[in-house]
């Protein structure tokens, strides 16, 4: 994994909205967006705690670029049914066809399949996407603070306000928790995986937790696959925790979700397999 190759997505993502703008325009997506209202909670259901004690954004993800192939032909539409029965507070869709095998179509399909409020998960760096995101069906979208200058970020997340979509904005370093602390974001992703190389530190999310400023609420993403993760986590003070390879790969999700749940009651789970 070379390590500028998070220079080669957002690259490619320039080249993508370039063609997607010739097919649909800007203002029709904007048109479009600004017309929604079923926006489900994705904030008001992260805010607090569930009922076991933590929230599981369970993840719709195909493929990644350092593990390749995980889940090549996984059916967006009946994964989403699974993850909601097996009592995830929300859903995770990678839509980066590139990279990832996902696409837009598999948000709308996850989202028809289910009532809970669905993320799309994406390196976005236009105002465009945000437009494309609540089009589609997004309740939330995920916005990169190291990919996007502060400027930027700012714009972005006040635009997904503004259409009523709530964002996840990700953060990797000190330096990320400074920045998104201004831009006033109301939930913080804390990534434990570096996307310049890839490499995954799972107590990323339990050491910068602190530096988050008052009122913002931390998901830790990458890395959680047992229930002893979700434990460390929590006594950090993070609730909230966004899963993708691990369920995926689980031999079923629905057991697998339940299990990860818990760990944060402290029930003790059944053995399902986690990585």
């Amino acid at each position: 994994m070379t390590t500028d190759f998070l220079t080669q997505i957002v690259q490619q993502k320039g080249r993508e909205i370039s063609q997607a703008r010739k097919i649909i325009p800007e203002g029709r997506l904007a048109e479009l967006a600004r017309q929604r209202s079923d926006f489900r909670p994705f904030f008001e259901t992260l805010s607090q705690p569930g009922a076991a004690g933590v929230n599981i954004i369970a993840e719709i993800k195909r493929a990644s670029p350092s593990k390749g192939d995980i889940a090549p032909d996984l059916d967006a539409f009946r994964t989403a049914l699974r993850y909601e029965k097996g009592g995830a507070a929300a859903v995770s869709v990678l839509t980066d066809p590139t990279f990832f095998k996902g696409s837009l179509d598999d948000l709308t399909a996850a989202r028809s399949a289910c009532a809970l409020p669905v993320l799309r998960k994406e390196f976005v760096i236009s105002r465009y996407q945000v437009y494309e995101a609540a089009a589609a069906g997004a309740d939330a979208i995920l916005l990169i603070a190291r990919i996007l200058t502060e400027k930027k970020l700012n714009r972005l997340y006040a635009l997904c306000r503004e259409l009523g979509m709530e964002a996840l904005v990700e953060i990797h370093t000190p330096e990320d928790a400074r920045t998104v602390a201004v831009c006033g974001a109301r939930l913080v992703g804390i990534n434990n995986r570096n996307l310049n190389t890839f490499e995954t530190d799972i107590a990323n999310a339990m050491d910068l937790v602190a530096r988050l400023a008052p009122g913002q609420v931390p998901v830790a993403a990458s890395g959680i696959s047992r229930p002893a993760d979700i434990q460390r986590n929590l006594k950090a003070g993070i609730f909230n925790f966004l899963v993708g390879e691990s369920i995926v790969r689980s031999d079923d999700p629905v057991r697998f979700i339940r299990a990860l749940m818990a760990g944060g009651s402290g029930v003790p789970s059944p053995d399902n397999g986690a990585e």
